[in-house]
């Protein structure tokens, strides 16, 4: 059972309409973004994987919509986990501290609502 369930219920539908919100940005840019001139690993590196954003977004709203609709949360936080530390990885990397507070927060968020349902993971981690 999730602790303090009301502040979780928020969280987790926070997080679910954030990652909608940001997925479907990359495709239709209704939110102005500048993430300012990257580096040249990092162009480097969103250059190698454009291909495969379009099918990271798509799976970021089909996430989303799991997390709002609270279907399978218990596999979403963990399968959220390491999108959100290479989402925050990425932004240190970069190096553009101040566009780091997107990825901070999902980050933040995901680490809460797994240890909000530990006892559910415990089998996982013995």
């Amino acid at each position: 059972m999730e602790k303090s369930r009301p502040t979780f219920r928020f969280l987790r539908i926070f997080l679910g309409i954030f990652l909608i919100v940001y997925a479907l940005n990359k495709f239709f840019h209704f939110v102005p973004s500048d993430y300012g001139a990257m580096n040249e690993d990092a162009q480097d590196f969103i250059d190698a994987v454009a291909g495969y954003l379009p099918f990271l977004y798509i799976f970021e709203i089909i996430v989303g919509l799991f997390l709002v609709l609270n279907k399978w949360k218990t596999v979403i936080y963990l399968v959220l986990a390491p999108l959100s530390i290479a989402f925050l990885m990425f932004s240190i990397i970069n190096g553009d501290l101040n566009e780091l507070w997107p990825a901070l927060l999902v980050a933040m968020i995901n680490m809460a609502l797994i240890l909000s349902r530990k006892e559910k993971y415990s089998e996982l981690f013995d």
